[in-house]
Parts: C-alpha cells; structure tokens; sequence
C-alpha cells in the first residue's frame, strides 16, 4: 500500500494496495508482553519471587486478588489479612483477600467453609466479577453469569478472537485473565462516561503517568512531532488558542511553508499562513484558531522554494486541532494506543540481523546486496548515516508498481534481488530490501505489517475491527543507538512504475525516517 503525495496544494492523499495478507489476533506477542509489563509496573501483578506464571491456569483466589487491585482497594484487602478468616482452605498470604471478598460480596466461596483457593477460575466466571464491577448486574438481569463473555462481547469490551477463545477453549490461564482484565480497563462503568482505567487514576491506584506511558487515557495531545530526527521534523504546539509551528529542514523545497487549517467535516479552508524558514533553515509559525468555531480540523502544511507558484503538499490530513472553546487540543488517533504497546514490546531477536529467507538461500542475491549496501554507505561512519543513507537509495531508486497495486497485472518483485535487478515494486519489495541492506552493514531490522485506513470502503477507525483486519502495508523498524527507528521507504519514495514507464520523483521525502509513532498513528496507520 502506498500514499502519494500530490504536487498542487489542494491534493488529497490516494491510498494503493499492497499484496500482504497478516491475520492480527487479539494482542500480539509485542503487546502482550507490554500488557504484561503495565501490570507489574501498575503492581496490579506481583510475582512470588520466581515468576509470574502466566501460562499457569488461573485460580480462583489469583483472579480474586487481580480484581480487588483493580478495584483500588488493595490497602484495604491488606488490612484484613490478620483478621480471622472462616474459610479453611485459605493460606496466609491470601487471608485478607479472601475476608475482603466475603466481607464485600465479591465472592462467598463454595462452601461455609472453603473459599475455593486453588479450583480453577473460568472466563466466564471472570468477566461475571468484572462486569458486576461495571456495575452490570447478573442478578438483575442485565446478563447471564455462564455467558458473561458474550455480555462482554455485546458491549464490545473483549475483540472477537478472545470472545471465541474463552467460550471454546477449556483452558484459562493467568495470562488470559490478565489480557482480560486489561481489556476491561478501557471500558465505561454501566450508564457512565467514565472508564475503569480514568477511575484508577482519579484514586491515585494509577499514576496518569503511567497509563498514558502504555497508551491508556490518551484522549489528547497538546503537542505533536512528525519526527524524532533534529535535524528534519516539524513541531505542532496548542497553547492558549495559539498553533505554534516550528521545525527545520536543508530541503531547498521546503523553504516556504503554507499553513492550511481546514474542517475535516466540510473540507472548508478557514485559515491559511505562509512564512519561510529562516537562515538556518529553521521555522518558527504561529497561527490563531481562536475564532475557530467548535470542530476538527486538519492542520495541512505545503511547501516551496518560492512564495509564489505551486506548492507540494508535506503533512497532510494527520494533524487534527480539536476546537472546544478553551479546552482545545490535538486529537491522538484511536490507535496509537495500540501501536505504542506493539513497538515498546519490541524484542531484538536474531532473525532480526540475517536477511529474509529469500535472500539467504541464494548466494548471487547475498553478494548483490551486500555488494549494494557497501556502495551506499561507503562514506558514512555511523549506524545512524548508514540507516538514512539506505533509506534515502531504496526510495530514490525503487518504483512503485501501480500496475500491480491496481490489479492490471498479477506479478511483480517481492524480493530483494528481483527488486535490484528490475527496480520496481510494491511496498513488501520495498521493505525486503531495505532489511537486507540494512542486515548487510549489520544493522537489525524488522519488517512491520500493519492495517492503512482508506484502503478498502472503510474511511473511518470506527468502522474496523482493527484485530481481525489483515495487514496491507508494510514499512521497517531499525535497531540503531539503543532504540527501534520506524522508517518508510515507500512512502518516502516518490517514484512510479506504470505501463512499462519509470516516472522519477521530483525528489524523495523524510517524513517516515525516524517517524515518531503519534505521527505515524495520525497518519491511519496500524501496527498489527
């Protein structure tokens, strides 16, 4: 899948298929182990000094003590624990959990004299205590306690894919209770506005901090950076009913900058700025949008060499104002809490430093590609020059095959010696040569698929069920200086195959090199 950037300023973003197919399940290996890591930061999950036995199945008394810390009320569980407890088969450590339970109605136990400790805790019997903590009501009629995993379905709580794998599989272990739990963090409180996560934080059991450090409660921004590199990024800034606009770049094109804010729902212009850099190549905009009526808005920015004539569109429709009076703010995409959770899980494996199977298994395509990557960074001297200087030849040197993306023809290059030797391909071409180049100069690197909005009919995230949707691009994440570098290759590339005809960019772009993950995210992208 590929985004075009158009050349007149009032272009609107094409979005192309690729040929991938990646079933995305409900969390990730990557995700589940930040789920996991929230948890034992949150010290909602505590180990016993050998572990946290996720994969163990899940008792009734360890999703008892998971539910009473998320109710917040872990202190006063623990102020119990020396009180007398009438249930036999509780150990010491358990008591105060066990005589808050009974005390609070949370669970009776099985008998007058066993609470149940070791039996094992199904899913059904676990989303029946996380919907009464809703305020759902079982006993009321609100649902039935054997289908409480379908209530949770029906109020969208749990993905589809857990709702199958709880009713059909026996099995539920303690990492399955804690996927579930995490699940309900996001969820509102019967006939409320508010979520159980908003509630945890207002008690001080959770720190804001830590909530939005794995993508919780991000309802708004109040800044917003397309890129981590200093040297070519632009800055979004919302304070005091002014949109401050600063960045760099060296690119002679992007000397003058158009501001455009228009209404996402009308696409009606209602504010446009032009200033230049200055001689540093440095910007420093500022643009009202006090008068701004109540609404979204796109903040659009167009470049040029000139002040006059065309202008090139650089951000375009991936930076929303959202116009509420004085508690105005920039708007997060509804998936970037995800794709946070997916990158930070990020674990440097080997496969990560040899190049795809593709490559491997043909001596003549290694020596291609290692011969190719020695050429490129023939004069850089750093891991960090050597990642640009590869992402600046593969979308320099690379054609995007239209005709394939459009179905007029069935076969074009995947692989990276394919892509050398014809020089065209569609976005997994592009991302299997840059791994392989980047592998060459022993430099990790991953293939990322993810799920682009606007592909097929749907327009909005709230019309995907974006767990079960099937990856249609894919880019690259690059182990450099200690940290993972998102970089596009695709969409920073600006040629075309269409025809039989190579059509040359006028140049390439850096807006996906080392790409902070909320601008990704703005851009309807999702890492699945």
């Amino acid at each position: 899948m590929k985004k075009f950037r158009g050349i007149v300023s009032t272009t609107i973003i094409t979005a192309m298929l690729l040929s991938a197919s990646v079933p995305a399940f409900a969390f990730s290996d990557n995700e589940s182990r930040s789920i996991d890591n929230f948890f034992i930061e949150a010290q909602l999950l505590k180990g016993d000094g050998s572990g946290y036995g996720l994969t163990n199945k899940t008792t009734r008394m360890e999703g008892i003590v998971i539910l009473i810390r998320l109710l917040g009320k872990e202190d006063e569980a623990q102020a119990m624990k020396d009180l007398p407890c009438r249930f036999l088969d509780v150990p010491a450590w358990a008591t105060g959990y066990a005589n808050y339970a009974y005390s609070e109605n949370i669970s009776l136990g099985v008998s007058e004299t066993r609470f149940g400790t070791n039996e094992l805790m199904t899913a059904q019997q676990y989303n029946t205590l996380m919907l009464r903590t809703l305020g759902y009501s079982d006993a009321q009629g609100d649902f039935n306690w054997d289908d409480a995993v379908g209530k949770a379905d029906d109020l969208e709580i749990l993905p589809l894919d857990l709702v199958e794998q709880y009713e059909y599989n026996n099995t539920y272990s303690k990492g399955d209770l804690i996927d579930t739990s995490f699940c309900y963090l996001g969820a509102k409180y019967k006939d409320e506005n508010k979520t159980m996560i908003e509630s945890l934080i207002e008690a001080d059991v959770i720190s804001e901090e830590l909530a939005q450090e794995y993508g919780l409660a991000v309802e708004q921004w109040d800044e917003l950076s397309t890129n981590i590199r200093e040297d070519e990024y632009f800055n979004f800034k919302l304070k005091n009913d002014v949109l401050s606009i600063t960045g760099e770049s060296d690119d002679e094109d992007k000397t003058w900058i158009m501001v455009s804010i228009t209404n996402v729902a009308t696409g009606a212009e209602k504010s446009q700025k032009v200033d230049n850099a200055d001689q540093e190549g440095q910007y420093d905009i500022s643009v009202s949008v006090a008068n701004l009526p109540k609404g979204e808005y796109y903040v659009n920015l167009y470049s040029n060499d000139e002040k006059y004539h065309t202008y090139h569109s650089v951000v375009l429709s991936s930076v929303i104002v959202k116009i509420e009076g004085a508690d105005s703010y920039l708007l997060p995409s509804p998936v970037y809490g995800q794709n946070l959770r997916i990158h930070n899980g990020n674990l440097l494996e080997k496969r990560d430093s040899m190049m795809n199977l593709e490559t491997k298994v043909n001596d003549e395509s290694v020596a291609a590609v290692n011969s190719l990557a020695a050429d490129i960074t023939e004069n850089c001297t750093t891991d960090y020059e050597r990642l640009l200087a590869i992402h600046d030849w593969v979308s320099a040197n690379v054609y995007y095959d239209d005709d394939f993306a459009s179905d007029k023809v069935n076969k074009t290059n995947f692989y990276s010696a394919d892509v050398i030797e014809n020089g065209y391909a569609v976005c997994s071409g592009y991302a299997a040569l840059t791994k392989d180049l980047l592998n060459a100069v022993e430099i990790p690197c991953k293939q990322v698929y993810g799920y682009a909005l606007g592909v097929s009919e749907e327009s909005v995230w709230e019309d995907v069920d974006i767990r079960k949707a099937e990856a249609n691009h894919v880019w690259n994440e690059a182990y450099v200086d200690g940290r993972w570098i998102i970089l596009d290759t695709t969409w920073d590339s600006m040629n075309t195959y269409e025809g039989g005809n190579f059509t040359k960019g006028d140049s390439i772009s850096h807006l996906y090199f080392d790409v902070t993950l909320e601008f990704l995210s703005n851009t309807d992208m999702s890492i699945i």
